[in-house]
């Protein structure tokens, strides 16, 4: 037993003589980033290309067969022909998608006067055909998007092209980019935002160098088109917030310079929050510089933005309520509107007096004139 033993004990010294001497020495394995085949050559190029050109077919294929107001194009289309006519109107969206409809509207000649009515035909003077094509254009872009950003994750050609023709050939997303809504425009800036930051994953190797802050930019703005289009886009910010927390707790565990932690915590707070931010902003600046008219939205804004439209009767009286001033009232109690009254509404006992009550929008019955009342017993100043 003991010979046997020892020899055990002799076989299983080789197995640890084989180890390298050095191997706790050895370098550690680089970042997936720095392994990334970040450059796009010229079979990548005719690859998205072509996945472009059957996008394209796809989404704009007999676009126009269907001349009737469809699904929520009764409301995406009315509210782009806003943008036309100036009058400002009131959405639980945020407005960059809207203002892009808006433009594609504008650009196929259409006048802002078409009300979008559900299931209605549009009209001759309505080139909707024109006004698809534009959102599908926009909405076939997530293909040639889709095979780059695979393509900076690592993927191989085939596999690229294959996760590519997944998004090209899937019904939901080409029935959806046919129509006038503003999913197209949301998948595009989505698309757009985890491109950009799969561009500059792939760029981890070259920190603050050209390329690197080119795509940390495209990143930013990208998010600040989708949360301007949709709140649903808060998810491609939470994505793209989640990834940065872990990039930055990689390089605290990694044992980076203090200094160079600051330097990467303040190019990601410029560009990936500041920048949507700032992007954000300025599309509502625009918003309300095109919707400089009254509308159906502008009773929910105050009087002070009021008095800045054009057409509105509060900017053609003096600032401050006086006899003879139009003013509309408003309920203390949240969701009641503003108080309403008609000639037909009158009290069963009385006929001279009217029913009012708290009515949503705006109309014309929704508007007071402030005037001198009969003068009461034992006052003869005229109350107002």
């Amino acid at each position: 037993m003991d010979s046997s033993e020892s020899k055990l004990r002799r076989r299983r010294q080789p197995k640890s003589a084989d180890r390298p001497a050095d191997a706790a020495d050895a370098p550690k394995l680089e970042p997936a980033a720095a392994k990334v085949p970040i450059t796009f050559d010229t079979a990548d190029r005719i690859i998205a290309l072509v996945l472009t050109v059957l996008a394209l077919f796809t989404r704009l294929y007999q676009i126009g067969r269907r001349p009737v107001v469809t699904w929520d194009e009764t409301y995406f289309g009315r509210f782009g022909a806003h943008y036309i006519n100036g009058t400002l109107y009131s959405d639980l969206h945020p407005t960059l998608a809207k203002m892009l409809i808006g433009l594609g509207e504008y650009l196929s000649g259409h006048n802002g006067t078409f009300t979008y009515a559900s299931g209605s035909v549009y009209p001759d003077y309505v080139n909707y055909v024109f006004q698809r094509s534009f959102v599908a254009v926009i909405g076939a872009l997530i293909v040639p998007f889709a095979y780059r950003t695979c393509r900076f994750l690592g993927f191989g050609r085939p596999a690229a092209t294959m996760a590519a023709a997944f998004v090209l050939f899937d019904n939901a997303l080409c029935v959806m980019s046919r129509f006038i809504l503003l999913d197209p425009i949301l998948f595009c800036f989505t698309a757009m935002s985890l491109l950009g930051y799969s561009g500059f994953a792939g760029h981890q190797h070259q920190p603050f160098s050209a390329a690197w802050w080119r795509w940390l930019v495209f990143t930013g703005v990208s998010l600040g088109c989708v949360i301007s289009s949709k709140w649903i886009g808060a998810f491609s910010v939470g994505l793209v917030g989640l990834c940065t927390v872990e990039e930055l707790a990689n390089m605290y565990r990694g044992g980076m310079s203090v200094r160079a932690q600051l330097k990467h915590w303040g190019a990601r707070i410029i560009c990936l929050i500041c920048l949507p931010l700032l992007v954000y902003l300025l599309s509502f600046q625009l918003h309300f510089t095109l919707l400089n008219r009254r509308g159906t939205g502008d009773y929910k804004m105050p009087s002070q933005f009021q008095a800045l439209q054009r057409n509105n009767i509060i900017a053609h009286q003096p600032h401050d309520v006086a006899v003879g001033s139009q003013i509309t009232l408003r309920s203390h109690m949240p969701g009641v509107g503003l108080i309403h009254a008609n000639a037909t509404n009158r009290f069963p006992d009385n006929a001279d007096e009217l029913v009012a009550a708290g009515m949503p929008g705006k109309q014309a019955n929704n508007w007071w004139q402030v005037a001198l009342g009969m003068p009461t017993k034992g006052n003869d100043t005229p109350p107002i």
